[in-house]
């Protein structure tokens, strides 16, 4: 039976249509729409599947005449292609017939096909159509099957989801009228990463406040009430869809603690605990006088309603001043950590902090920072193509950023050094810091590495357990640099 039931989903597959959909077709992309699913995925390392529930996730959804496209329908492989299906003729029902080509890897092209049980295994059923109703704009899985991953084979590659339901979002986002005082604040916080700064706009009109999203989602704010000496903010504050966390996302009010923890060998990193509350509000304590306010109370922009989400911005003890920028000269990047290619995995990691601070210790907005990053004495490109690469962008593992600390996952050796300059843009004026390089094996004597515009004049290797050893050690080694003005820095490196 096994091997007709295959036999039978190879010949299905090998009729389908092998073109991958990676561009957003044309049409109207439908608004706030709600992924919910039920799924499992794989753990290839533990040899276990994972079940999970999903809710509050974007879905990306394109109607086009009597066609229907839904982007990445797998919850946990997200590949950016999308599947068409068939509105039938009186709009109640959408069809997606599978199987569709979904991605390939290493040379193999996977599909996704509707499975079903078939005793203690998936397998073919009578239909391999994936079925929805749509009714007040709500699509809703009816056929009982799986949406699975599969190869040419017909077997399954761990991935998978069912109960699948996607419909409008009905909360909506507020936005300050087009006559409220639009101000610039920094704003000043402790979240997972450590102290924070950054800039945000506050909206005041009347007795109502508006504070900017500090995550960065256009168009999203949170509304307060000016009551005196306090601003209130209620809580559980619909705030509308992060597409960088792939979520809807609410103000909360949380409490937690957040603790550096070290884990020998690798470092010190920051662990949150943290729990939604049931307070009614976030309060703000509010000073005419300069117009600044501030709250020892726990936020978060959460990528849930009713739980702390996977993935989530933190806010703790924030304060908000009024902000004027000037021109200014960013300080000097920097290097803090660097891990080779590690054999097995095909990725090493480097970290770059980059202050968002000027040479005199002054804040500046690093909206308007960006950074040339090159390796060994090429310039980095992001995938849009920047070399000029915003200070806040992110993709990825590839490119991410906490605070002023930025993480890169590299997959091409570097054979030399890794360099770094931020600029800061004010109007038409530009000013940069100096170009930093980091030499990830020794910095060779005819070349004096910079730092702060001091010579490099000693290097130096110590194992875990403090001895000095040679450069040429294998394994990770805590690396020690003495510069001329007599200040040091130290990163841990991997050969």
């Amino acid at each position: 039976m096994r091997k007709t039931i295959l036999t039978a989903v190879a010949a299905l597959l090998s009729m389908a249509a092998t073109a991958q959909i990676t561009e957003t077709p044309e049409g109207e992309m439908l608004k706030n729409m709600e992924w919910q699913s039920q799924g499992m995925y794989p753990d290839y390392v533990a040899q276990q599947m994972y079940q999970f529930v999903e809710q509050g996730a974007i879905a990306h959804v394109v109607v086009s005449g009597n066609k229907m496209y839904i982007k990445d329908p797998i919850t946990k492989y997200k590949v950016g292609a999308w599947i068409e299906g068939e509105i039938s003729d009186d709009g109640t029902q959408v069809v997606f017939h599978t199987p569709q080509a979904y991605t390939e890897s290493n040379g193999t092209l996977f599909y996704l096909t509707r499975l079903v049980q078939v005793g203690n295994k998936l397998g073919l059923g009578e239909s391999t159509d994936l079925v929805f109703s749509y009714e007040d704009g709500k699509l809703t899985q009816t056929d009982g099957g799986y949406l699975v991953i599969t190869n040419l084979e017909g077997q399954s590659a761990g991935y998978l989801d069912y109960n699948i339901s996607i419909s409008p979002v009905q909360e909506e986002t507020v936005t300050p009228p087009a006559d409220a005082e639009m101000l610039s604040y920094r704003m000043d916080y402790e979240g997972q990463g450590g102290q924070h700064s950054q800039t945000v706009n506050v909206a005041f009109s009347g007795s109502d406040v508006y504070i900017a999203n500090p995550a960065g989602i256009a168009d999203s704010w949170i509304k307060g009430t000016l009551d005196g000496d306090k601003i209130v903010c209620p809580n559980t504050q619909f705030l509308g869809a992060d597409e960088s966390l792939g979520y809807f996302v609410y103000f909360k009010a949380a409490e937690g603690t957040i603790e550096m923890v070290e884990y020998p060998g690798f470092g010190t990193f920051p662990v949150s605990t943290i729990n939604l509350t049931s307070d009614e509000a976030v309060t703000f304590t509010y000073n005419a006088d300069d117009r600044s306010f501030s709250t020892e109370q726990l936020f978060l922009v959460n990528p849930a309603k009713d739980k702390v989400g996977e993935s989530f911005y933190d806010y703790g003890k924030s304060s908000f001043t009024t902000f004027t920028e000037v021109a200014a000269v960013p300080a000097n990047p920097a290097v803090t950590s660097y891990y080779d290619i590690i054999e097995g995995f095909g990725f090493g990691i480097f970290m770059i902090d980059m202050p968002n601070q000027d040479t005199e210790g002054n804040y500046i907005n690093q909206e308007n920072m960006y950074y040339n990053l090159y390796l060994d004495d090429t310039p980095v490109a992001n995938p849009e193509g920047q070399t000029d690469i915003p200070y806040t962008y992110t993709y990825g593992d590839f490119f991410q950023v906490s605070g002023t600390s930025h993480t890169f996952k590299y997959v091409n050796p570097i054979n030399e050094k890794i360099g770094v300059q931020t600029f800061y843009k004010v109007g038409d004026q530009v000013n940069s810091s100096d170009l930093v390089w980091y030499y990830i094996h020794s910095e060779p004597d005819a070349i004096a590495a910079v730092k702060d515009g001091q010579a490099v004049v000693r290097t130096e290797y110590f194992d875990g357990a403090g001895r000095l050893v040679s450069p040429d050690t294998k394994g990770l080694l805590i690396r020690r640099t003495t510069y001329a003005d007599g200040t040091q820095q130290t990163t841990k490196v991997m050969k």
